[in-house]
């Protein structure tokens, strides 16, 4: 096999496993202890740090509950998003993936999101499983993943860079620091500049060499990690030349959620400017790359810097902070664990209707076959996950 296609074996052939193999809830708990005393060091330490907290706190019971309807509504069309993206990426007309599995898939794998954090590798893992499972090929779904991604975080990396220049050069309203608007704005479009530089060099270079087996330690895995963004960005490429109006869903996911911190501001009072809110929204997501349940402590600390140095009143982006991540982060894991069982009866549906077709014809055999499929399913159980 070429180092190309390990690449992809690597990733995506064994995620599942590997994420059952490493959990270790003592970890999960040590972290979240640690997050725990950080946090509690932090608001007694930070000047009015703790009265912003209890005066945010306090607010909770006094919000406009009209607004809280619409930032629901927000938050659903924000995953309607995410569904109309996964389904231009990875659903064409020979697919059994109809929208019920596509919602499940979804919603499935953003719990598993919200539960291992981890910048979103449980949800990897949980959506990679389904779809080999309906019957897509390995190499295929590696290559969809990575396009997925690639177009996904394009949004992100993008708005924060129109974004962080405009309000560092005064185009936008609302100012802020060159540490908050200009730096962040220089390393997306690094970011940006990396992953077409991995497109257009590593099959060429890197990717050649690495299958003539020239490389090894770190120069082959530079190798391997290049390729895997290069065909991530062909793959993007791919999609957006077919013109698939369904790329809006990226644009709608990013956008009605930000919609839904600025409805959470409006519940309690004013909102800060729509660019202030868009950067410090950006900025406090980083805090997903950390391996806590659910990233507590790092998106919404985070976000709450951020909307803090950019001047905006600390208990109200407590409070705001709060209930955002109350509808984008928690909310969504009820229909999400749910929408879990439904998918393991789909892929029960689907490898029958396989095995039916032409597998194994004896029953005992077929129930065996069943049984080792089913024990592969991933487990949605808290871990530790390096970004």
């Amino acid at each position: 096999m070429s180092a190309h296609a390990a690449t992809h074996d690597e990733l995506f052939e064994g995620g599942g496993r590997a994420l059952r193999d490493s959990i270790d809830l003592r970890k999960a708990g040590l972290v979240a202890a640690v997050a725990a005393v950080v946090v509690a060091a932090l608001v007694t330490a930070l000047p009015g740090a703790y009265g912003a907290v209890s005066e945010g706190i306090g607010k909770l019971g006094h919000a406009d509950v009209r607004w809280l309807v619409l930032a629901l509504g927000l938050e659903a069309l924000s995953f309607l998003g995410h569904i109309v993206l996964f389904r231009g990426v990875f659903v064409d007309r020979s697919s059994r993936i109809g929208y019920g599995a596509s919602y499940d898939i979804t919603m499935a794998g953003h719990a598993a999101t919200r539960i291992f954090g981890a910048a979103g590798a449980g949800g990897i893992a949980v959506t990679v499983w389904s779809l080999k499972r309906s019957g897509i090929s390995g190499r295929t779904v590696a290559t969809r993943m990575l396009g997925f991604m690639v177009l996904l975080y394009s949004f992100y990396a993008l708005a924060v860079a129109a974004v962080g220049f405009g309000l560092w050069s005064g185009v936008l309203p609302g100012g802020g620091s060159t540490a908050l608007t200009l730096i962040p704005g220089v390393v997306a479009l690094a970011l940006v500049g990396g992953a077409l530089a991995a497109a257009t060099l590593a099959r060429r270079k890197l990717g050649a060499r690495a299958d003539a087996g020239e490389q090894s330690g770190w120069r082959g895995r530079l190798a391997t990690a290049s390729v895997a963004v290069g065909d991530g960005v062909h793959e993007a490429f791919a999609v957006v030349r077919r013109r698939d109006p369904r790329l809006v869903g990226g644009l709608m996911w990013w956008a009605f959620d930000i919609a839904v911190l600025w409805a959470s501001f409006r519940a309690f009072g004013e909102a800060p400017p729509v660019a202030i809110l868009v950067m410090a929204y950006f900025l406090g997501l980083v805090g997903n790359a950390l391996p806590f349940l659910g990233s507590v402590g790092g998106v919404d600390g985070g976000m709450i810097a951020a909307l803090v140095a950019f001047g905006a009143n600390p208990a109200a982006s407590v409070v705001a902070v709060i209930v955002y991540r109350l509808f984008s982060c928690w909310a969504p894991t009820i229909p999400g664990a749910l929408a879990f069982a439904r998918l393991r009866r789909r892929v029960s549906a689907w490898q029958a209707d396989d095995a039916g077709a032409g597998a194994p014809e004896r029953p005992d055999e077929l129930a065996a076959a069943r049984s080792r499929r089913r024990a592969q399913a991933p487990t949605l159980v808290p871990e530790p996950i390096a970004a």
